[in-house]
């Protein structure tokens, strides 16, 4: 009994060092004879399509992440880019309208230099909401030296006269308002007449022009200087029609103002020659008498 436990116990011990000499003859002999080589190479071609099938989804998964990661970069890119683009329309924006006001007030300061009066620039700041008078009030008053009656000009012609002031503003009358007259004389033949305003800010009326006088549509209207107010020769209107009735002394002239003055943003107050203040706009009678 012995004996046999004891060849039992030593077979397992003979076993391993037969195998690991036949270990060491293999390696021995494959590294000169590379007697192994097909045999791996046979077996790694075998288990390449296992290895693919193993690989897949790690490689699937690092191919989706990589497409999320980039999308997400991109979509980051495009949200920094978007948000450039709409500062630099902002910008854009900022710029154009600093180049119009730039633009205004140098026509303003062309105006006044041309003028060789004494001028202050404003900005309309309010506008009447009554569509039958037509006022605007602008950014100077009584303690930036402006006074009732002073006239309001622009660089394309006149605009209108101050009707009233408070220390910081001041109330214009505009030329298209129907309690405003002033006396003009046509461009080129000297006809005089009064320009009122009809309520209309695209319709004016040249009063008190005998049906003889040399009118005609295109005519451009300028201010007399009578009255002491408004400079002569400021461009105040275009002739757009002229009617002769044969039983009336006095044409029917329609004229459009050369000033938009539902587009203004800035305006000139043009200081007087003389001490006095001037009137306000003139009323209807007066017209009546100076014809």
């Amino acid at each position: 009994m012995g004996f046999h436990a004891s060849t039992r116990q030593s077979r397992p011990g003979v076993a391993a060092i037969v195998l690991a000499a036949l270990a060491v003859l293999l390696m021995g002999a494959d590294s000169r004879l590379d007697w192994t080589e097909g045999i791996r190479s046979a077996l790694l071609s075998a288990l390449y399509p296992v290895q693919r099938l193993v690989s897949a989804p790690v490689l699937l998964t690092q191919v989706v992440t990589e497409e999320v990661e980039s999308h997400i970069q991109v979509h980051r890119k495009n949200e920094v880019l978007r948000e450039r683009l709409e500062n630099l329309e902002v910008e854009n924006q900022e710029l154009e309208a600093l180049r119009r006001e730039n633009d205004r007030l140098r026509q303003l300061l062309n105006e006044a230099q041309r003028l060789k009066r004494s001028v202050s620039a404003a900005q309309i700041i309010a506008e009447s909401p009554d569509p039958f008078h037509h006022t605007v009030t602008v950014s100077r008053g009584e303690r930036h030296g402006v006074h009732p009656g002073q006239p309001v000009l622009s660089p394309r012609g006149v605009v209108g006269q101050v009707r009233s002031r408070s220390p910081l503003s001041a109330q214009v009358i505009l030329l298209t308002d129907p309690n405003s007259a002033i006396p003009v004389l046509v461009q080129d033949s000297r006809v005089r007449g009064i320009l009122a305003g009809t309520g209309s800010k695209d319709k004016l009326e040249l009063r008190y022009v005998p049906s003889s006088a040399r009118v005609e549509a295109g005519d451009i209207l300028v201010t007399s200087g009578l009255g002491e107010v408004f400079p002569k020769g400021i461009k105040a209107a275009r002739v757009q029609e002229v009617v002769r009735d044969p039983h009336s002394p006095f044409a029917e002239i329609t004229a459009r103002p050369t000033v938009p003055v539902s587009r203004l943003e800035d305006v000139l107050l043009l200081d007087l020659d003389t001490q006095k203040p001037a009137g306000q706009e003139r009323t209807k009678s007066q017209d009546k008498e100076a014809s």
